[in-house]
């Protein structure tokens, strides 16, 4: 009789502990997440609060937008001693755009991933825009965002809301663009935002 009861004391436990090590709800260990001590890799999150013009409206109309954009800025040193250096960019991001005078009127979503390489020199910026979609909108409505990057980071120079004409080639929107003959300050948090 104590060996039965011993047997089954011990089948209970080597039970229980077998079952806790292969549970199914633990959550995932995510290694990509986890902090990089490599000093040319860069992670970082800008957020997106604010209002936004939008010009779709014959009035002025505000929309508000809240979310972020997190990044990873990896710089990639040149073999030669040329003073170039490509920065390798994933953009991830994640944001609602509601009325705020119109709570009733649904959130839209922009939830996009991107990944660049650019050619930047050592002391330059690189002006980089990016095109997001707006999911929800029927009226082809995009995010345009343009980013500084240099070799040292990334930063929101200026957003904006606008119509895209073909909602199948918004990928093909992104670009690189030439820097402008007025310098643009960079965009606080909680201001109107224009183009």
């Amino acid at each position: 009789m104590k060996n039965l009861l011993l047997t089954l004391v011990t089948f209970s436990v080597l039970l229980l502990i077998g079952c806790q090590e292969n549970s199914i709800v633990d959550p995932i260990q995510d290694t990509g997440l986890q902090k990089n001590d490599d000093p040319s890799v860069k992670n970082g999150s800008m957020r997106l609060e604010g209002l936004i013009l939008d010009r779709t409206v014959p009035f002025t109309n505000y929309l508000s937008i809240n979310g972020a954009i997190e990044y990873v800025h990896e710089l990639i040193v040149p073999v030669s001693q040329a003073p170039q250096y490509y920065v390798s960019l994933n953009l991830n991001v994640n944001a609602e755009l509601s009325n705020p005078s119109t709570p009733e009127v649904p959130v839209w979503t922009i939830s996009e991933q991107t990944e660049d390489l650019l050619y930047v020199s050592e002391d330059g910026i690189y002006l980089l825009e990016k095109t997001f979609q707006i999911q929800g909108r029927e009226d082809g409505m995009v995010l345009k965002c343009r980013f500084l990057v240099t070799t040292d980071g990334i930063g929101l120079n200026q957003m904006w809301l606008a119509l895209s004409n073909d909602n199948s080639s918004i990928h093909s929107q992104n670009k690189s663009v030439e820097p402008d003959l007025y310098p643009l300050p960079p965009v606080k948090n909680n201001l109107p935002y224009t183009q």
